[in-house]
C-alpha cells in the first residue's frame, strides 16, 4: 500500500512533462502486473492445496469481465516493458537523456501500435466466446467447489 501512496504523492507533486508521465505510468503499470501476479500465484497455489477451489477458479476466470481484465494487463505489461527498456538504454547511454521527450514518444507510439490490433483480438475473441457459451455472464457456483478429499481420496 505504501508504494501505491508513494505513488499518487509523487505524482501530485510533481508537474513534468513526458518524463513525469512516462515515469507515472510505469509506475502504475508495475504495481498492476504486482497485483496481478500476487492473485496468479495465489490461485495457482490453490491447484495443490485445494484442487476444488483451483477447478472453481478456471471456471471463475472464464467469467467475461475476468476476460476484460486481462486487456488492460496486457497493455500494463506491453507498457512497463517498452518504457523500461527505454530507461536501460538511457540508463547506459547517459548522453541519449538529451533525447528523453522524443523516446517517450516512440515507446508511447511502439505500444499504441502494438496494443491495439491485440486488443481488438481480445474484445473479438472475448465476443466469440459468448457467442459460443449459453449464458456469459453465469458466475459459476461455489458448490462446486469439492474438497480436497474428494477430488484425491485418501486410502
Amino acid at each position: 500500500m505504501s508504494s501505491l501512496l508513494l505513488t499518487v504523492r509523487e505524482s501530485i507533486r510533481y508537474r513534468g512533462r513526458s518524463g513525469h508521465y512516462s515515469w507515472l505510468a510505469h509506475r502504475l503499470s508495475g504495481l498492476a502486473i504486482l497485483f496481478f501476479l500476487t492473485i496468479h500465484v495465489w490461485e495457482t497455489a490453490n491447484a495443490h492445496f485445494f484442487p476444488g477451489l483451483y477447478q472453481w477458479f478456471l471456471l471463475a476466470f472464464k467469467h467475461p469481465l475476468f476476460l476484460l481484465s486481462e486487456i488492460p494487463l496486457i497493455a500494463a505489461v506491453l507498457y512497463h516493458a517498452f518504457n523500461g527498456i527505454r530507461i536501460s538504454i538511457l540508463d547506459f547511454k547517459p548522453e541519449l537523456w538529451k533525447y528523453q521527450a522524443r523516446s517517450a514518444t516512440i515507446v508511447w507510439v511502439l505500444f499504441a501500435v502494438i496494443f491495439i490490433p491485440i486488443a481488438f483480438l481480445m474484445l473479438r475473441e472475448l465476443f466469440v466466446h459468448c457467442g459460443a457459451v449459453d449464458n456469459c455472464w453465469a458466475v459459476p457456483s461455489l458448490n462446486d467447489f469439492r474438497p480436497f478429499n474428494q477430488i484425491h481420496p485418501v486410502p
